[in-house]
């Protein structure tokens, strides 16, 4: 069955003024050590989706982060319209004749909402007051409470396979991690400049 790579309407709730910034972080990086391996200057990309429009919206985010690394991507929809119709046959019936050296396909893996309780807390804050030549002559203490608070975490986990496309072998395989994502495109975002830039420092697009 396959899975939206963002579920839309992701709710991402941060309580007690604490900030959530969006954070990817890549695990289980694998490429492989041949030697023919060079640099691609132009790829498909495709996102494995129920919904077409996020498909879409996968597709040209990722295209527009490896552009920003060297490489001519192309959002597999603008060549393959229809996602019911993916396979073997129709990507390479698709890529035939364009130049395209590497595909790229990501789908989702899971979402992780995770909650933690932080307790409330009371301590002693020193108040200082009046400064002289030797740092302070006076100070009073006051009494500080802290509520406790619940912190709402959300790990959207992507797949990400690179395949050679003369001979559909598997070259470069990374699991991401998108921590809070605030909107579907602030995490769409964030893991695709990761991965593009993953994908620039293991030598398979050219770079900046």
């Amino acid at each position: 069955m396959r899975r939206p790579l963002f579920a839309l309407g992701i709710a991402i709730a941060c309580a007690a003024g604490i900030s959530c910034a969006t954070k990817t972080e890549l695990s289980g990086v694998w490429k492989s050590d041949s030697p023919a391996i060079r640099p691609m200057n132009q790829m498909l990309v495709i996102g494995v989706a129920e919904n077409d429009i996020k498909r879409r919206g996968f597709e040209d985010g990722f295209a527009a982060a490896l552009e920003e690394q060297g490489v001519n991507a192309v959002a597999s929809y603008r060549i393959l319209p229809n996602p019911e119709r993916l396979s073997k046959e129709s990507i390479q019936q698709a890529i035939r004749g364009r130049g395209i050296q590497g595909v790229l396909v990501t789908q989702l893996v899971q979402i992780d909402e995770r909650e933690k309780y932080v307790p409330p807390r009371t301590y002693v804050s020193p108040n200082y007051y009046g400064r002289g030549l030797y740092g302070y002559y006076g100070r009073s203490y006051e009494v500080v409470h802290e509520p406790g608070y619940t912190v709402h975490t959300t790990i959207v986990r992507l797949e990400t396979h690179l395949y050679d496309a003369a001979s559909a072998e598997l070259v470069w395989a990374a699991h991401s991690g998108t921590i809070n994502p605030k909107s579907i495109d602030d995490g769409i975002g964030s893991v695709t400049k990761k991965l593009s830039k993953r994908l620039a420092t293991d030598g398979f697009t050219p770079g900046k």
